[in-house]
């Protein structure tokens, strides 16, 4: 015989059977909630496409650093000292031009495309008049 105390409850919660107190129910909602904010935050991610290209431009400074480091370790003992020489006397006027450089970043790469879409155009045309 069963108790109608009994009845109101499911007979197992883990079988698919939806909560039924209201802790549960939160519990329940609170957890979907952190599910799809995870989901969202992952397709975020895969649409944000400044971050995709940062990260991959990341890994390739990491590829030609290392890349650098087996060449320079692999390098005879006499280029290692021309290339600790150059480094000493190069790397602290590159870092003065790339601080000079930095406000103006932005008028530099529009200067720059000008300038090879200016040399394709001249190109296009001399081949035009080549094959005429």
């Amino acid at each position: 015989m069963t108790h109608a105390a009994d009845d109101d409850q499911p007979a197992d919660s883990s079988a698919g059977a939806t909560p039924s107190s209201p802790d549960a129910i939160r519990a329940d909602i609170e957890q979907t909630r952190a599910e799809l904010a995870e989901t969202v935050d992952a397709l975020g991610d895969k649409l944000n496409v400044k971050a995709q290209a940062a990260d991959k431009a990341d890994a390739a400074k990491q590829k030609v650093a290392a890349t650098a480091a087996q060449a320079r370790a692999a390098a005879p003992e006499p280029v290692q000292h021309a290339l600790d020489s150059v480094g000493a006397k190069a790397g602290p006027a590159a870092h003065q031009v790339a601080v000079t450089t930095e406000p103006h970043r932005g008028k530099i790469l529009a200067g720059t495309g000008a300038a090879l879409l200016l040399l394709l155009v001249v190109r296009r045309r001399r081949k035009n008049r080549a094959t005429a």
